[in-house]
């Protein structure tokens, strides 16, 4: 009789004494998977002895901010959280898969309902005039919708579908745009290009001043990055009786408050000259008073200084980027260094405004960034040098400015952080002959008109920034998987997690909030579609600003240390975890894509 597999009983039988007769090699093949299975164990200890070695001075950081605090709010985590460094976690695959439906849920909460964005573009006719052609060519170019219309027809329910407001204003708070009392109730994936508060902390030139001053009292500057400054008539007495002393052999630039394109600023040679102040200008003008750079870095004999255009993507905690290439803006004459009043206008004023009155045509008084970085470079300058001292010059500018944001959300609401707001900022900045960079000031609304001329490099630079701006703000990828295995592989380095939603407890190093949650996946996404950004802070080399940040901290309003900062202190060492490629083969079977992701 045959068996099924068509052998008779005499060969069935035969080849059951081979096989038996092969018992040893599987013997042998058990051990080796054993042995096997002991070196993947031994590999990825190794990865956590690598992983606690690399993220042990950033975790001192971190336990050095809030004890209290958990991602922002003393009540996140009872008790007095102590350091747990000194036992790591064990992997937990059931907390792991928690962690990811946790990330999976935020992420469905911050992303629009449509792969189309549904823009609505408003604000002042003037600007709209100037700006709204490239913002329409971007956004269609992109395959998402874009239609002008008003405050008072959004108002009235017209276009009440909208995920994007592009917000084409000079103000922030009487809104052409929207009313700030509305900004908190905006639903979570809709997104409003204009920060609350900027006009306050960073646009009018007084208020910079203020926050500028009030931020870096008391902490030892290495560098320069503003230029001390007193408004009038307030700070009059200040300025006199420091200017006597401290400053005595500056000479002083006056700007109004309330006037641009260069209008109205004069140069006085010296501090006695400060008491007439009042004989160059209207009675009712508020003036900034600033030190005047006695040695500017020159190009071909020229004064210049440089327009960066700056995205803040998150101000409370700090998110923010800058575009790899911007607008170089010379003086029309060569720069007269011993002329009293500072000579002539065209000479120690960059404005393109002012200087294409005396018949230089455009293309002469501007230069795109690699132009210049070519020039340094041929004048055995480094480049990189100088650009690296301009990021940090504006990270600091932006981390001074984050106490005075968050007393601006309060006066709103007490826990609002204008989470739906973002803004590109064009932040001026002029460069010393020791490569010193220092922030004149910040525009909430730089020009995005085009020239229309053929081949123009800065109609090119503008078209590809607004483009990569959408794409960084506005994918819909992914990235819950990829944050949760960063966050795994941190806390299997020695840290201690806490997820509010789950729970938190006393030994966490820190409790994250669902808020937090949402910043850290934002701040993944926007990092994996950089395009011609560039990531200022968080910045890569971890604790980098670590000083600065602590000292700002005693500068958070109402006398709160609200735990900002420490999660400032907690993306720094998740910078350094996405930065170390992961050997734990554990991982990466339980963050294999296994069901299709939401597109």
């Amino acid at each position: 009789m045959k068996r099924r597999d068509g052998k008779s009983g005499k060969a069935a039988k035969a080849a059951a004494e081979n096989d038996g007769g092969g018992g040893g090699f599987w013997a042998l093949v058990k051990v080796l998977i054993l042995l096997l299975a002991v070196g993947a164990l031994v590999v990825n200890l190794w990865v956590v002895q690598h992983l606690r070695k690399n993220f042990a001075d950033t975790h001192a950081a971190l336990r050095s901010g809030d004890e209290n605090g958990g991602g922002g709010g003393e009540e996140d985590v009872p008790g007095d959280a102590t350091a747990h460094f000194d036992g790591q976690r064990s992997f937990d695959s059931m907390r792991v898969m928690d962690v990811l439906s946790l990330l999976e849920k935020s992420e469905r909460d911050i992303k629009p309902p449509s792969t189309t964005q549904k823009v609505v573009a408003v604000g002042i006719k003037f600007i709209l005039k100037r700006d709204y052609d490239i913002w329409d060519y971007t956004f269609h170019r992109a395959n998402h919708e874009i239609v002008q219309t008003t405050k008072q027809d959004l108002q009235a329910g017209k276009f009440s579908d909208w995920t994007v407001m592009k917000c084409l204003d000079l103000f922030d708070g009487k809104s052409h745009c929207i009313e700030p009392a509305d900004l908190p109730g905006l639903k979570r994936y809709q997104r409003v290009s204009r920060l609350y508060g900027l006009r306050k902390t960073l646009w009018n030139k007084d208020r910079f001043c203020d926050t500028m001053a009030t931020a870096v009292r008391g902490f030892p500057i290495e560098r320069e990055f503003v230029f001390p400054c007193w408004v009038l008539p307030a700070d009059y007495q200040y300025l006199i009786t420091e200017t006597r002393t401290i400053y005595v052999n500056s000479s002083f630039i006056l700007k109004p408050t309330d006037r641009g394109e260069g209008n109205g600023i004069i140069v006085m040679d010296n501090w006695m000259q400060l008491v007439h102040w009042k004989d160059k200008f209207p009675e009712s003008d508020e003036i900034v008073v600033q030190t005047y750079l006695p040695n500017p870095f020159l190009i071909n004999e020229r004064k210049w200084d440089m327009r960066t255009y700056v995205l803040c993507t998150s101000v409370s905690p700090l998110r923010i980027y800058m575009y790899r290439d911007g607008l170089v803006r010379f003086a029309s004459s060569k720069y007269e260094k011993d002329a009293k009043a500072g000579g002539k206008a065209t000479s120690f004023l960059t404005n393109t405004s002012v200087n294409k009155k005396a018949g230089v045509a455009v293309e002469d008084l501007t230069w795109p960034f690699p132009q210049v970085y070519t020039y340094l470079k041929g004048s055995g300058i480094d480049p990189d040098l100088l650009w690296e001292r301009i990021e940090r010059a504006v990270v600091q500018m932006m981390l001074s400015a984050e106490p005075a944001f968050v007393k601006q959300f309060k006066k709103l609401q007490n826990d609002f952080t204008c989470v739906n707001c973002y803004q590109l900022l064009g932040v001026d900045v002029i460069v010393d002959d020791d490569l010193t960079p220092r922030i004149i000031e910040v525009n909430g609304e730089p020009s995005m008109q085009q020239s229309g001329e053929a081949h123009s490099q800065y109609d090119f630079t503008k078209r590809s920034m607004t483009r990569d701006l959408v794409h960084i703000l506005y994918s819909r990828d992914s990235f819950a998987r990829a944050l949760a295995k960063d966050l795994t592989e941190l806390e299997l380095s020695g840290y201690q997690i806490g997820y509010q939603s789950i729970g938190c407890s006393t030994t966490d190093d820190i409790c994250l909030r669902p808020m937090d949650l949402e910043y850290l996946l934002e701040s993944k996404k926007e990092q994996q579609n950089i395009g011609g950004f560039r990531r200022m802070y968080p910045h890569h080399k971890g604790d980098y600003y670590t000083d600065f940040v602590n000292h700002l901290e005693t500068k958070f309003p109402y006398g709160s240390l609200t735990g900002t900062f420490k999660i400032h202190k907690f993306v720094t060492a998740l910078e350094l975890v996405s930065a170390v490629k992961s050997h734990n083969h554990q991982l990466d079977a339980v963050y294999k894509p296994g069901v299709s992701e939401e597109p």
